[in-house]
């Protein structure tokens, strides 16, 4: 019951019962994401909306230490930055009207998740409604909770693009403490170009209301990653040096009724970089981009489902008690155009935790599921038939959705469940 009223909420507040100004304002369209800051305190977004309240931006990344100290993913949030649907105590709320109820988490938040090379794992997603400081000239972010001694800041410490420029994070939560320095690797693989491999991808199909849309710029599908990683349950700090991956998305969606899928990899050997994502409603954002060697030259490609270039299969489903929700263990990827034809495959029985949180009500209806799987892969040349590289490495990824009313559920029954997921669009030949 609760969950149905969380639904019922949600749509009164996105359909206009929240009172706000110029309601019949669409969405802002979509940007490339090149602003100096925040794209989500830029003009564009600053015109009210009936979707206002689901406004959210991330700067996302991941972390893959070279000796497999920790593996996992860290995220900056900034969510509903004018509290339409949160209490926040900023200047601008405090002079309007507002829910009795927290229905979003409203303002600044950060999400941390990973392994240790001792097989423990944690999640933590921390809020930080009242301290907190964004901007749009810069893509600087700090937050604390000065009572729990908890904090989280990403410093722009030189230029950002697609080429070049640096992140520190830096952070302490309930379970861990870190400071990394992020630059892209494979500086030739970025790209700032709408419509380029790796480059932004926007859909205006996302969710169920009018005027959602939301934004994808994998801008640095590798990355460099040093510092320190510090283990707060035992004491040890750790020294990091690996690779990662960062992605900036941005728009006004109320995923908390919808989801997605997304895996990547990089594999410093073959010198293969594969990133795939799915949104469950959407067409306009499945794909697939790649970037190999093929007999010495450097390919950029990218794959569309709607274009039926591209499936996958979600298999081995099963109940899974901490997410409270029916979830896969095993990743199928399949891709092809007139050239190349390229599968990619993924295990996760022990490479999966869930992101939790009661923050808000609806955050608790949500789950994340963070992937750390070893993934591997073949590319071939349709034309010669040759293998023109395999791939394997240590990658990262989410799985996410609406979690379930039920306790438990059986394995042939989430496996139904689960083919909602598959979105094969019309049989791929070939693919079989």
């Amino acid at each position: 019951m609760r969950l149905h009223l969380v639904y019922i909420l949600v749509l009164l507040s996105s359909l206009g019962f929240v009172r706000q100004k110029a309601l019949g304002q669409p969405s802002p369209p979509p940007t490339i994401g090149q602003e100096p800051g925040w794209n989500v305190l830029t003009p564009p977004y600053l015109q009210s909306s009936p979707v206002d309240g689901f406004t959210f931006e991330w700067q996302y990344f991941m972390v893959h230490d070279a000796k497999r100290q920790f593996t996992g993913s860290i995220g900056y949030v900034l969510v509903d930055p004018r509290g339409r649907l949160g209490n926040i105590t900023d200047e601008e709320s405090l002079s309007r009207w507002k829910l009795p109820v927290s229905l979003m988490p409203s303002g600044a938040s950060l999400a941390i998740a990973g392994r240790w090379s001792d097989g423990s794992s944690f999640s933590n997603y921390q809020r930080f409604a009242n301290e907190f400081t964004v901007s749009s000239q810069t893509k600087n972010f700090t937050a604390k909770d000065s009572q729990r001694e908890m904090f989280a800041t990403l410093t722009e410490e030189t230029k950002v693009n697609a080429l070049g420029g640096a992140f520190r994070l830096e952070g302490q939560t309930e379970d861990v403490a870190w400071d990394l320095l992020v630059t892209p690797d494979w500086m030739d693989a970025g790209a700032d170009q709408l419509g380029a491999p790796f480059g932004p991808v926007s859909g205006k199909d996302v969710g169920f209301l009018p005027g959602e849309s939301w934004n994808v710029h994998m801008q640095w599908p590798r990355t460099h990653v040093e510092g320190t990683m510090t283990n707060r349950k035992t004491g040890e700090t750790l020294p990091i040096s690996g690779h990662g991956y960062r992605e900036n998305s941005w728009g006004r969606w109320n995923f908390a009724l919808d989801g997605w899928v997304f895996s990547v990899l990089s594999d410093e050997q073959s010198k293969v970089q594969w990133a795939w994502q799915t949104y469950h409603k959407s067409k306009d954002m499945d794909w697939l981009d790649v970037r190999f060697q093929d007999q010495g030259v450097n390919k950029s490609l990218r794959f569309f489902a709607k274009d039926n270039q591209l499936r996958w299969k979600l298999k081995d489903w099963f109940y899974h008690r901490g997410a409270h929700q029916c979830v896969p263990n095993a990743v199928e990827v399949l891709a092809q155009n007139d050239d190349y034809r390229i599968r990619a495959s993924y295990e996760l029985t022990d490479a999966q935790l869930p992101m939790l949180s009661n923050a808000t009500a609806l955050t608790r209806i949500f789950v994340i599921m963070i992937h750390t799987p070893i993934i591997k892969g073949s590319i071939e040349n349709r034309k010669t038939g040759e293998i023109v590289a395999t791939f394997a490495g240590q990658g990262g990824g989410e799985f996410s959705t609406t979690r379930s009313l039920w306790s438990d559920i059986k394995p042939e029954q989430c496996e139904h469940w689960g083919q909602r997921f598959r979105k094969e669009y019309s049989q791929v030949p070939g693919l079989d």
